[in-house]
Formats: C-alpha cells, sequence, structure tokens
C-alpha cells in the first residue's frame, strides 16, 4: 500500500476530526450562548440526532453491501454524503439572525439532523473501504495507524482553532464560527476531491455482499471475535466521554486551579498519543494487535485511577498523569480499525460473504450513543449530590463524586473492557490461518475453522443451501423448532407483540418528553436526551421485527421440512440449544 493512500485516507480523516470537535466541544456553547437558543433545544436536538443514528448506520451499512454500480459499492455515496454533510455543516454554523424562536429551532434541530445522516452516509462506506482495500495484516495496520495520526492531529487543530482566530483579531462568536465553516468547509471538499481521486475501490462481487438485513445481524453476533469487540467497544466507549465532561470540573473544584490548565491537559494528553503512535505500530507489527490492546487498556486503567489521588495544588503531577495516559490515546483508531477487518474476514469464512458495511455500521454505532449517557449521567450525578452552579467551592461530596466519576468510573469500565479483549480469539497467526481457509474454500474445499476447531464444508455443499440458510436465519432457533412443529399461530403472535411492544414503547417514551417542551429555556438534565435516544433504539427494536414479517408470510405459504430446518440448526446455527435440535428431531422421527 502506497504512502499517497495512507495520505488520502488520512487527510479527510484530519479535516474531519477537527469539524467534530467544533460540533462536540463548541456547538452547543455556541447556540446557546451566542444564538440565543434555549438549551434544552439544542440538548434535545443532539439526542434526536443520535436516535436517528441508530435507525440510518445500519441501513446504510446494509445498503451499501448490496450496491452495484460502474462506480464501485463505496464510492457513490461516500461523494454524495461528502456534498450533503459540507452544506449542512455551513448552514449549521451560519444560523440567520433574524429568525424567531421557533424558526431558530427548526433551522438547528433540521441542520444536525441532516449533517448527521450525509456524515453517515460518507462514513460508513469510507469505513468499509478501509477494511477492504488490502488483506495484508501489515498494510492495514499502516493504513489504520496513519489514519489515527492524521486524527489526533486534526483534534488538536479542532482544539486550538479558536484561540487561533481569537489571537488573529476575531473574537466575535458568530464571526469565528464563520470563518470555521468556511475553513473546514473547504479543507473538507479538497480533503474529499483527494480522496476520491486517488483511492480506486477494489472490484469486488457484489454479490458477496447482498444478504438481507436481519439475517445479517444475526449471523454477525453468532461471530465470536465480533461479540468480543462489541461488548468490549460497548463498555469502553463511554469513558472516552466521561473524563472530557468532567474535566472542567476536576480541574476546579479538585486541583483549584486556573481554567487555562484544562487546556494543557488535553494538549499534553494528545500530543503524548501522537508522539507515541510510531512506537504503538512497531509493537503491533511484532508482537501483534492483541499485545497492543490489552497494554494501552493497562495504561489506561492504571493512569486514571491514578487521577484520583491529585489534590489541591498538584497540577503539574496531573499533567504528567495526562502525558502518561495519552500514550494510549491514539491507539484505540488504528488497531480497532485493523483488528475490525480481521473479523470480517473471518465472517466471510463463516458465511461466505464479503459485508464491511454492515459490520462498520454496527461498531460506528457504539461511540455516537456513548457521547450522550457520557455527558450526561455525570453532570446528573452532579445535581443530585449537590453540585452548586458557579461557587467557588462545593461540598466534601460533590469533590468526592467530581473525583470518583472523572478517575475511577472510567478505570473501572476500561479494566472491564480489558478482561474482556483477554479472551479476544484472532491473533495473527489464527487470521492468517482464516485467509488460506478462505482461499480453500473458495476452490470447493473443506477446511477447519481456526478459532473453533469445527469443519466447515464450503458452501456449495452444506447440507442446506445458501439462500436457504438465510432466509431460516430471519428466525431464532426456538422460533424455527416452533414452525417446524406446525406452531406457526404462536410463532406470528410473538412476532406481532414484538413488533407492537416495541412501537408503543417508543411512542410512549417521545410522548414523555412532549410535557417538557414547554420549558426549553431550562436545562431539562440528562433524563429527556436519554429518552429520546432510547426511543431511537426501541423503534429500531420495532423495525427490525417488522423485517421479519414478510420472511414469515413466505415461510407459511411455502414451509420448509422439519429436516432442512434441523439440518440447519445443526450445521449452520451450531450454537443452536440442544433442546431445539431434540424438539426438531422429534418431528423428523
Amino acid at each position: 500500500m502506497t504512502g499517497t493512500i495512507r495520505f488520502a485516507f488520512g487527510l479527510q480523516g484530519a479535516v474531519s476530526a477537527a469539524m467534530a470537535l467544533l460540533i462536540a466541544v463548541y456547538l452547543t456553547k455556541f447556540y446557546v450562548d451566542v444564538v440565543a437558543l434555549p438549551a434544552g433545544v439544542m440538548a434535545l436536538a443532539i439526542a434526536a440526532g443520535r436516535a436517528f443514528d441508530a435507525i440510518t448506520d445500519p441501513l446504510m451499512g446494509w445498503l451499501s453491501d448490496r450496491t452495484r454500480s460502474r462506480f464501485g459499492r463505496r464510492m457513490p455515496y461516500i461523494a454524495i454524503g461528502v456534498l450533503g454533510n459540507t452544506a449542512m455543516f455551513v448552514l449549521l454554523l451560519n444560523p440567520p439572525e433574524q429568525l424567531p424562536d421557533v424558526g431558530l429551532a427548526c433551522w438547528a434541530v433540521a441542520a444536525l439532523l441532516l449533517s448527521f445522516l450525509f456524515l453517515t452516509i460518507s462514513a460508513v462506506p469510507r469505513q468499509a473501504l478501509a477494511m477492504e482495500l488490502t488483506q495484508d495484516q501489515g498494510h492495514r495496520q499502516d493504513l489504520f495507524a496513519a489514519i489515527a495520526g492524521f486524527v489526533a492531529i486534526g483534534t488538536i487543530v479542532g482544539a486550538v482553532m479558536p484561540n487561533v482566530l481569537a489571537g488573529m483579531g476575531i473574537e466575535d462568536g458568530r464571526e469565528q464560527m464563520f470563518w470555521q465553516s468556511m475553513i473546514y468547509g473547504g479543507a473538507y471538499l479538497a480533503a474529499n476531491i483527494v480522496f476520491l481521486l486517488v483511492i480506486r475501490e477494489p472490484r469486488i462481487d457484489a454479490a458477496r455482499g447482498r444478504t438481507p438485513l436481519v439475517p445479517g445481524v444475526r449471523r454477525a453476533l453468532r461471530n465470536r471475535a465480533f461479540r468480543i469487540t462489541f461488548v468490549s467497544h460497548v463498555i469502553t466507549a463511554i469513558p472516552f466521554a466521561i473524563p472530557a465532561t468532567m474535566l472542567p470540573f476536576y480541574t476546579q473544584h479538585v486541583l483549584k486551579a486556573e481554567d487555562v490548565w484544562v487546556g494543557y491537559f488535553l494538549l499534553a494528553y494528545l500530543l503524548s498519543g501522537l508522539m507515541a503512535l510510531p512506537i504503538w505500530l512497531i509493537v503491533a507489527h511484532a508482537k501483534g494487535k492483541r499485545v497492543v490492546w490489552l497494554s494501552a487498556s493497562a495504561i489506561a486503567v492504571v493512569g486514571g485511577a491514578a487521577l484520583f489521588f491529585a489534590g489541591p495544588g498538584d497540577e503539574r503531577l496531573v499533567l504528567f498523569i495526562h502525558m502518561m495516559v495519552g500514550l494510549q490515546s491514539a491507539v484505540w483508531l488504528f488497531v480497532g480499525g485493523a483488528m475490525h477487518a480481521d473479523v470480517v474476514d473471518y465472517d466471510e469464512l463463516l458465511t461466505g460473504k464479503r459485508r464491511e458495511a454492515q459490520f462498520a455500521a454496527l461498531w460506528s454505532i457504539i461511540p455516537k450513543f456513548a457521547l450522550i449517557p457520557g455527558a450526561s449521567i455525570p453532570l446528573a450525578v452532579l445535581g443530585s449530590v449537590g453540585y452548586v452552579p458557579d461557587a467557588p467551592a462545593q461540598s466534601a461530596d460533590v469533590v468526592f463524586t467530581i473525583k470518583t466519576m472523572h478517575a475511577l468510573l472510567p478505570a473501572t469500565l476500561n479494566a472491564i473492557g480489558l478482561g474482556l479483549m483477554w479472551w479476544y480469539p484472532l491473533s495473527e497467526a489464527r487470521h492468517a490461518a482464516v485467509q488460506r481457509a478462505v482461499q480453500a474454500q473458495a476452490q470447493g474445499k473443506a477446511v477447519v475453522d481456526p478459532v473453533t476447531g469445527t469443519t466447515l464444508p464450503p458452501p456449495q455443499s452444506r447440507a442446506v443451501s445458501d439462500d436457504v440458510a438465510w432466509q431460516l436465519d430471519y428466525f431464532s432457533p426456538n422460533e424455527l423448532a416452533h414452525m417446524a412443529e406446525g406452531g406457526w399461530r404462536r410463532v406470528s403472535a410473538a412476532l406481532a407483540t414484538r413488533i407492537a411492544a416495541w412501537g408503543v414503547l417508543s411512542v410512549a417514551l417521545l410522548a414523555s418528553v412532549v410535557p417538557q417542551l414547554g420549558a426549553l429555556d431550562q436545562d431539562p438534565g440528562a433524563l429527556p436526551a436519554l429518552t429520546i435516544v432510547l426511543a431511537g433504539l426501541t423503534l429500531t427494536a420495532s423495525l427490525f421485527h417488522a423485517a421479519r414479517a414478510p420472511a414469515l408470510w413466505r415461510m407459511r405459504r411455502a414451509p420448509m421440512s422439519p429436516t432442512t430446518v434441523l439440518a440447519h440448526l445443526e450445521s449452520v446455527a451450531p450454537q443452536a440449544p440442544a433442546t431445539m435440535r431434540l424438539r426438531v428431531a422429534s418431528v423428523v422421527q
């Protein structure tokens, strides 16, 4: 893989990181303090955007994997998403001055939602493209390390840009946002033009990605390597948001230091990670990605916990701790991306399909949803223990809570994630065996699964044809057992109940937020935002089950024989409980 390819991926990553930091850190304060949008509106708009992602991310991944076009299955979406995201970014940062409150609220909500949508349209296929661009372990690590380095640089640029503009005499909030929208918007377009001109999408048969959405999710969850990384990411994503939220409170009330130290701590953290990245890359080449992941997790656990023991006057000690903890800050993007690509390779061995975008969508949801509880729950906890806004001093209980939330909670969550990743099964040797097995399977040979040790016949030689197996995977083993026994009515009723129950719960959650819309000039706290996110998840669950209804109708019109169902449970879904297989076997007999 050439340096030009790494540069093209990294350059757009740097600009995207600066834009993301601007939205995550500065946008809310701009809209509340400068634009005078009620804080409650902005909080709910951000929550609605994250809930919207619960639906759009999986759909985008599924759509990109199934696309056939002369331009590939990734590039058309990347181009559309870039153009739309650029326009929405500029509009979001430049709201009209002469708008009534309702119009201003609609502007912010619409621009934010559309920005999230176009970002998903471009980001999910781009992540998939990075995973499928090369099968070589070393090249993958080099690519994701380059992206991580550029992202770290972009994050630093985004953090200091307001100060740079202020130093140039641009201090008005609206004027600062205008110039940032022009700088970042232009740079984003230019970087992505370079990307589209340099990167050549590999020609992969789109039929290898044409899988049904629901069975695709079920099969992803059967993949042991995916389950471990997914659960670990869910747990460790929250610690990324909590320290950033709590750092100003920690600096003021625990260290009794001036606000300027917040910037010093962040800069030390980010620069340390950037400088350590080449060393981590060397370790990854020599010892493997899992060793890097576990080592970085250990640094996060020990360094995070050490912050608990600092107190007033320990600014330099805390600066040193942030430098130490920052050593792992750039690891996750490069080693995580490379491990995700390995998981997709293993999925190809299990399913015969290439589904980079579907996996990228599942992984991309994690950090988006972690931002909401990671940012809002700590503030809600502070309020519950007696935090007094703008007070020069806080009670001992509040100070202890700040230290716990800032240091011990992230360290604990990182320790749990470390423990889970200890069992990650795809070492470099096993992954090489997976790649050899995929090649042998493509030649019609039976192979041994390097992870489980079971024998996998080629898809065309399995007891159940590939098309039939994917159709059966619309249903759980228990549902298949009921259908084999003739319990169609029971399965239909259960499916209808799930669709209705999740849908009603989603509506009820949204309805519970409506009464608070009359007091949006006040901070609504964490509960409404979390409620909206939960409503998005429950709506997704309802739609997930609704997508299974046509498959159930087809199965009722042309039932599969119990023999076929049993063969499916024994070969394609071997993790199905033995009791389910016995029930189906009794029908066969």
